[in-house]
């Protein structure tokens, strides 16, 4: 039997006759790139999924499912971030964000999140609160409309001692948003930070009263029972409390506001009931392990409160307050080895005891110095231990 052998022309004409009798109508390149972004949606939508249940490495390998699909997707580079961010690689974090704002400038989330992240690096390098600052600008340079920007600034300026200005910026807020709950909701912890407890309780209780039915109510309570608890106004505090707990009785922000409460109140036992309540539904919150290390701090059981301070750490090594609550661990050890006893009738080892707790305590405080919230209270422990840490000294010294 003789061969056919085809040419490249007799193939293509093949080619051609099969595609003219398989294809259907031809696709718009707007179909094909809804049906390519429809694709991506759902494996970011996935992702999303994982990511709320901090699986963080199905998360990921969803969100970056998505970006192959559709490189032009916004979303998933920020998602991918702020998984960076959780995994406490800020470089890969920053690189993600960046792609994110060089896809769409115009949009405002990418300033947002890198402002955050050079926000939250500022502990390890100040430099960087300009950074941070500038960012935000930029951001509401694009987009005004963003409410956590506006936050971002204030934070700053708080951070660096320029009050009126972050009041000047949360005014602006409030101004533009009226009727954003979040606006209010950090308002009311702007005046909490600083102190202006009265103000605080002013501004949130008819907040809370006006938007009793909005299903986001929860965060003003906490913050409103917060603030009523610095004014020692515990009943109606605990009240808020058990409103939201009422409508979410899973609530795990609401028992550890609860729990702090009941310190207040030196109710101590119950206040550490509802505080591992908290961590029994979510092992994660290192503030939970802080608020009963403050508890145990009251009732003098230091290495119990030193073992919580730890885990908190471990959760998140960055926690200011976990550092200025060792630090004040060390200084009660240190007096105690004084026993409020007029120094030159105190025993060698306790003076120098007294002296090492100090000096220890003082290497705590000084972690504190970069946090706006602590740094006043750091500097006021400071100079007392460098004042006692000196009368130590003299007292050895002529022994």
């Amino acid at each position: 039997m003789k061969r056919v052998v085809l040419t490249l022309a007799m193939l293509a004409s093949v080619a051609v006759i099969l595609g003219c009798a398989t294809s259907g109508p031809k696709k718009t390149n707007e179909e094909l790139a809804a049906e390519i972004r429809a694709e991506a949606e759902k494996h970011y939508s996935i992702g999303a999924s994982y990511y709320a249940q901090r699986n963080y490495d199905a998360a990921m390998e969803n969100f970056q499912k998505a970006i192959q699909t559709d490189s032009t997707y916004y979303e998933p580079y920020i998602a991918v971030g702020n998984i960076w961010r959780k995994r406490r690689d800020p470089v890969q974090a920053e690189e993600a964000y960046r792609l994110a704002m060089s896809l769409d400038p115009r949009r405002a989330k990418s300033y947002e999140a890198l402002g955050d992240l050079f926000l939250e690096m500022v502990v390890v390098d100040s430099g960087l609160v300009d950074s941070a600052l500038a960012v935000y600008k930029l951001g509401l340079e694009r987009d005004s409309t963003l409410v956590d920007l506006y936050n971002g600034v204030a934070e700053i300026y708080v951070m660096t001692e320029q009050v009126d200005k972050a009041d000047s910026v949360y005014k602006v807020a409030l101004g533009l948003f009226p009727d954003d709950l979040s606006v209010q909701r950090l308002w009311g912890e702007f005046l909490y930070k600083q102190r202006r407890f009265s103000d605080a309780v002013a501004a949130l209780r008819p907040l809370v009263e006006r938007f009793s039915e909005d299903p986001n109510i929860n965060k003003l309570r906490e913050k409103l029972a917060l603030a009523l608890a610095e004014e020692k106004e515990y009943t109606e505090a605990l009240a808020q409390l058990d409103k939201i707990v009422e409508i979410d009785p899973d609530n795990v922000d609401a028992l550890l506001v609860k729990g702090v409460i009941l310190s207040k109140q030196r109710k101590y036992n119950d206040a550490v009931v509802e505080l591992e309540k908290a961590l029994a539904q979510d092992s994660t919150l290192a503030m939970a392990h802080i608020y009963i290390a403050d508890v145990r701090i009251a009732q003098g059981s230091f290495s119990s409160a030193r073992s919580h301070l730890q885990k908190a750490l471990a959760l998140d090594p960055g926690l200011t307050v976990a550092r200025v609550y060792q630090g004040d661990i060390l200084r009660k050890q240190g007096a105690a080895q004084v026993g409020g006893k007029p120094l030159s009738s105190v025993s060698t080892p306790k003076l120098q005891a007294a002296k090492s707790f100090y000096e220890s305590a003082k290497s705590m405080y000084q972690m504190g110095l970069g946090d706006a919230s602590y740094a006043s209270y750091c500097r006021g422990q400071i100079q007392y231990l460098s004042q006692n840490i000196q009368l130590i000294e003299k007292e050895l010294f002529i022994r």
